[in-house]
């Protein structure tokens, strides 16, 4: 039976690879029709409604070196013109494109339904400028090697090797077309003045360029800071969330088998937040998130600033306190439960205690998972012998049968 979608039957042809995949991409380069195909994405109105409206701030960053490129530039040419005289019309035009076109471009550009591929355009008018100037400079030496520079510049840092090419071949044809219409004869050599009048251009504009895409690496940088930090935090109470925060044990892990033990150690301590089902089953998931914020709110206010605080899951959390004194460790893992108990209506927990697990680091662990299993285990054993307590694991520790009966907290009877 034939499939609706292949009626012979006849297998799709593989995808090109290796030397032929490779062959075609660099036909695709140096053909200049297939430089201005659209890519493959899909139908043309999805992919026109999926970058509607983008690129504003690129077209306000090309705006401003195009002022500053083509306000400069115009003094370049305008001294090629005056070593090989040309007609007014070409000083009007060079006014207008040096003066007027950047606001026309600009204006265009956001005005497009996509301001992105605007201004890509227009990137590639500049560059057919630019081979007309040529022409018209009757291929005066050091004007049209700036020209070239600067706008290969432009070019290969606002789109890559595919908007450089593109711009190439828009330069070879207008500078043929120019010189075909101003019967331009070679004239490559460049007087003193005009060499002058290129030293601005060849200075101010690649600085203005390098500041550009500098302060634009500078905002990549601080957004990929910021999306870095989202990755690594839990969305409901903003603490680590489990994947990194488990990262953060197995680097204090392998921080204490390398480093000696000395007065100090590092404890792994297991929280679980009492009756917090009931909370759900009563109050509603509102209020169970509102308790999971609170609770991880009280931890933050009592623990220390080296103390790594993670939400281990569900009602769980986890926090790997860092070079402290057995004793301390204690009083503050300690503290914790009975804040929770004793300040319940200031924390707002809506009745919920804590019981807690406390591991030291030991040598003996051979991976960071068997101080989780120590932990998980002490917290347990917490839960099982009357919750709201702290147990302290140790090699004999033993979990209870069975959990004891235990009435729901005031707030769900």
């Amino acid at each position: 039976m034939s499939s609706p979608s292949n009626p012979d039957c006849s297998p799709a042809p593989p995808a090109p690879s290796g030397w032929p995949r490779l062959r075609r991409l660099l036909l695709n380069l140096v053909d200049p029709l297939a430089l201005y195909r659209p890519r493959a994405t899909g139908t043309v109105e999805a992919a026109t409604a999926a970058l509607a409206g983008k690129g504003v701030r690129f077209v306000q960053r090309i705006y401003r070196l195009r002022v500053i490129g083509l306000g400069v530039g115009f003094f370049c040419v305008a001294a090629g013109f005056l070593q090989h005289p040309v007609p007014w019309p070409l000083w009007l035009l060079l006014a207008a494109h040096g003066y007027v076109w950047p606001h026309v471009a600009r204006h265009w550009a956001l005005r497009s339904v996509i301001p992105y591929r605007a201004e890509r355009r227009n990137l590639v008018i500049d560059a057919a400028f630019g081979g007309f100037w040529i022409a018209a400079l009757q291929g005066n030496l050091v004007p049209s090697a700036v020209i070239i520079s600067i706008l290969s510049m432009d070019n290969i840092a606002a789109g890559g090797l595919r908007l450089f090419l593109r711009g190439l071949y828009a330069s070879i044809l207008a500078c043929a077309l120019g010189w075909w219409l101003l019967g331009a004869h070679f004239l490559p050599q460049s007087d003193l003045t005009t060499i002058l009048a290129c030293l601005p251009m060849m200075a101010l504009y690649p600085l203005a360029l390098g500041q550009s895409t500098y302060l634009m690496s500078k905002k990549l940088a601080e957004r990929s800071r910021q999306f870095e930090i989202v990755s690594q935090l839990d969305g409901l109470t903003l603490l680590f969330n489990r994947r990194y925060w488990e990262s953060l044990l197995m680097e204090e892990f392998e921080r204490r088998h390398r480093q000696p033990s000395g007065q100090t150690q590092t404890f792994l301590l297991l929280l679980d937040l009492d009756y917090f089902k009931s909370i759900n089953d009563t109050w509603g998931h509102l209020v169970g998130d509102e308790v999971l914020r609170n609770f991880a709110r009280l931890l933050r206010s009592r623990l220390r600033e080296q103390d790594w605080i993670g939400r281990y899951g569900g009602e769980e959390f986890g926090v790997i306190l860092r070079d402290m004194h057995p004793t301390d460790a204690l009083a503050l893992a300690q503290g914790l439960v009975e804040a929770a108990r004793l300040h319940n209506d200031i924390n707002n927990l809506y009745g919920c205690t804590v019981s807690g697990g406390l591991v030291p680091f030991s040598p003996d662990m051979e991976a960071h998972f068997v101080w989780l299993q120590r932990a998980d285990h002490a917290m347990y054993c917490a839960k099982e012998s009357g919750r709201d307590r702290l147990v302290v694991w140790h090699p004999g520790l033993e979990r209870a049968a069975g959990s004891p009966n235990q009435a729901p907290p005031p707030c769900c009877v």
